[in-house]
This record gives structure tokens, sequence and C-alpha cells, in this order.
């Protein structure tokens, strides 16, 4: 039991007789990793890359292209046309090549530029990503009876831009849930942004006995939540005995923006 304080489909099943699948790796790796995050003002522009290799052993063909991002603790994820939403960066940005075809081993490079409008209006975050797909070419080779499915690797790289320092940071505890876990009492935290900026929580829980002893606190290491977003962080409550404790809850995004609110938990 938890006593808060304060809070700021169908699934089908085909079954066919005698079907042969075989799944094809695209074999294409990012190295530079999958966010690039500036800081600059309306009106500026800054420029990036993204370095791509093909680590196969045969000739591989990628394809480029941008689409908006959004995410929530659900699990739930949507990589919608460029300019769907209301913080998508993906105007700003333009990009070269927009295909590409690398051999055995070869590393190639996508550079971009983010150019910001001269908008005072703007203020906070704002975020994009640019998909890089590597090209499976159709199997005409074996036309035996059977269903071929051939996949092909797909990244996402953050392209974040936040506008100076501008914009709220604010972040709500939109949930909590006290579960077991492999026989482990675990504590569920969902945290959802409310402000204009990238946040960074790391969540973290201090227990107190009935007799106002601290038993420990429990940390969870950072996640990064866009505004609009949420994310859900699991405290593993491991050696806290049975019984009712009272709890400070934190969520340290930096040292300027300490959320946390108290609570009341019952653990069995």
């Amino acid at each position: 039991m938890i006593q808060p304080g304060y809070f700021k489909g169908t699934l089908l099943f085909l079954l066919v007789m005698f079907i042969t699948t075989q799944f094809t790796r695209a074999n294409i790796v990012i190295l530079n990793g999958l966010t690039h995050e500036n800081t600059a003002q309306t009106g500026e522009s800054y420029r990036g890359s993204i370095q791509i290799q093909n680590t196969a052993n045969a000739q591989k063909s990628v394809r480029i292209y941008l689409r908006d991002y959004w995410f929530a603790h659900t699990g739930e994820s949507k990589h919608d046309p460029p300019g769907t939403m209301e913080r998508s960066n993906a105007a700003w940005i333009t990009f070269t090549p927009e295909l590409m075809t690398l051999e055995a081993g070869e590393i190639a490079t996508v550079d971009f530029e983010v150019k910001i409008p001269n908008q005072q209006e703007l203020k906070g975050t704002y975020w994009s990503v640019v998909m890089v797909e590597g090209i499976v070419p159709p199997d005409t080779s074996n036309f035996s009876s059977g269903v071929t499915i051939r996949t092909a690797i797909r990244y996402a790289v953050q392209v974040v831009t936040n506008i100076g320092n501008s914009g709220t940071s604010d972040l709500q505890f939109a949930g909590l849930e006290l579960s077991k876990q492999d026989d482990t009492n675990v504590l569920h935290v969902i945290l959802e942004n409310t402000g204009e900026r990238v946040l960074r929580p790391e969540v973290s829980i201090e227990l107190f006995d009935e007799s106002g002893n601290s038993v420990g606190t429990i940390k969870e290491g950072r996640k990064k939540t866009f505004p609009g977003t949420s994310i859900k962080t699991t405290l593993v409550l491991e050696g806290i005995k049975p019984g009712n404790y009272t709890a400070i809850l934190v969520a340290d995004c930096d040292e300027d923006h300490i959320f946390g609110t108290n609570l009341s938990l019952e653990i069995g």
C-alpha cells in the first residue's frame, strides 16, 4: 500500500504449415553515438555528423531520413512524419546524403546542419531523429514454397537542440506502484516531463522505520525525458524488511532542479 504526500490490440496468431522463415541482418552500425545534443541561440546554426560502418562482408546500402520521436512510460513510442510534433526541430535540419552504398568494412559519414529560426518565441528543447536504415534487397534466388522474412536494422539518431538556457524545467510524479519482482519488493515510479526542457532525473528513495531511523537510500540511474514524454524508473527495495515506512522520494535532475515528495509505504 502506498499513501503519497504530493504528486507534481488484438493479438493475432497466424499458424501456417510448412513456413520457412529467414532473418537477414543489415550489419550496419553507428559509431559515434545515438544522441547529438547542442545548445544554441535563435538565429544561430551548428553542424554535426553521423558515422556509419558496414560490418558485413558484402556491400550494403543505407537510407537516411527524418522522423519525429515521442515515447511514454508504457513502452509506447512513435516515429511520426517530420514536423508532426509541436517541439520538432526536423524543419531546421538538412543533411547529406540521403542514400549511400558502403563496401564491406567501409566507414561513411552523414553530415547535418541545424539552422535555428530567428524567432524569439522559441524556448526550451526541440528534437527529432535521423533514421539510418539498412536496405535489404529482395531475395529472388529461392522460389521454393514458404515465406521468407528479411529484416533490416534501423537506428534512430536523436538530434536535440536546446535554445540557450531558456524554457521551464518541471517534472511531475505521475504514478507509483509497489509490487514484487522475483520475491523482492520494487517500487515503480512514473515521471512526466511537464516543462519545456529535456531532463535526466536520477531517482532515489530514503526509507525511515517507525522509529524515524533511516534504513537506507536506494538509487536508480538517470533516464532522459523530453517535454511531453514520460518514463518509468524501478527502485529495487532489496534488503528492506516488511513493515511500515515513511520515505522521501527524490528526482534529481541537476543541482538547480530537484523534485521530491513524501511517501508512506507498507511493505509486506
